[in-house]
C-alpha cells in the first residue's frame, strides 16, 4: 500500500475507536508517558496541538505547565513549509488556523533546541518510522535538530509495511495503548 492509502486506512480507524476506549487509552498514554524518564529529564517539551481523533494531549500539557515545564507548540508556514516550536503559556491563548489547525497567534518566544518532542503522526512501524500528515514538517525538523523524540499511538496505529523513504526520520521511543485492553 502506499502512504496516502495506509494514511487514509488508519484516520478512518482512529475516528471510530469508541470514545470511551480512546478515553481510557489517553488516561493510559499520559501516565506512561508522565513517568518516562524522557519527560522527567526534560525542561524544554514540544507537543502538538491535537485533533478530536488523535491522543489528546489538553490534559498532558495543562499537567507539563503543572510541573513547570517550558511547553512549545508547532508554529507552521504553509507557504515556506516550515515549522517551529512557538512556547505555549496557557490553552486558553490558542487558536484555529485556515486549515482548522489549533496554534498560538500571540508572538511568544520560538525554541527548536529542545529536551523532548512527543512527535504526532498517522502510520508508525514498530522501528519508530511514520507517516503524518503528508506535509514533512516533522521530519525534515527531526533531521535538523538533535532531540530526545517520543511517540504516544494507538496499537490500529501501527502498520508493519510502511513505506520508507531516505528523509524519513523514526521516533526513539513509541509507547502503545493496547485499545482493545480498555473500555467500549
Amino acid at each position: 500500500m502506499d502512504k496516502k492509502t495506509i494514511r487514509k486506512e488508519i484516520l478512518k480507524n482512529m475516528k471510530q475507536l469508541h470514545p470511551k476506549q480512546k478515553i481510557d487509552a489517553d488516561h493510559w498514554l499520559h501516565q506512561q508517558l508522565l513517568s518516562h524518564p524522557y519527560y522527567q529529564k526534560a525542561k524544554n517539551i514540544g507537543i502538538v496541538l491535537s485533533m478530536p481523533h488523535e491522543v489528546n494531549t489538553g490534559p498532558l500539557i495543562e499537567k507539563m505547565l503543572e510541573d513547570g515545564k517550558q511547553v512549545f507548540v508547532p508554529s507552521t508556514n504553509y507557504t515556506e513549509k516550515t515549522m517551529c516550536f512557538q512556547q505555549l503559556l496557557d490553552l486558553k491563548d490558542v487558536s484555529h488556523d485556515e486549515k482548522g489547525i489549533r496554534y498560538i497567534p500571540q508572538n511568544t518566544d520560538i525554541n527548536n533546541h529542545l529536551d523532548l518532542v512527543i512527535v504526532p503522526g498517522v502510520a508508525f512501524n514498530k522501528e519508530g518510522y511514520r507517516i503524518g500528515y503528508g506535509g514533512g514538517y516533522y521530519d525534515r525538523y527531526l533531521n535538523t535538530y538533535d532531540v530526545k523524540t517520543i511517540s504516544l499511538i494507538y496499537d490500529i496505529q501501527l502498520c508493519e509495511a510502511l513505506p520508507i523513504e531516505v528523509h524519513d526520520y523514526p521516533v526513539a521511543h513509541l509507547i502503545i495503548a493496547k485499545t482493545s485492553e480498555f473500555g467500549g
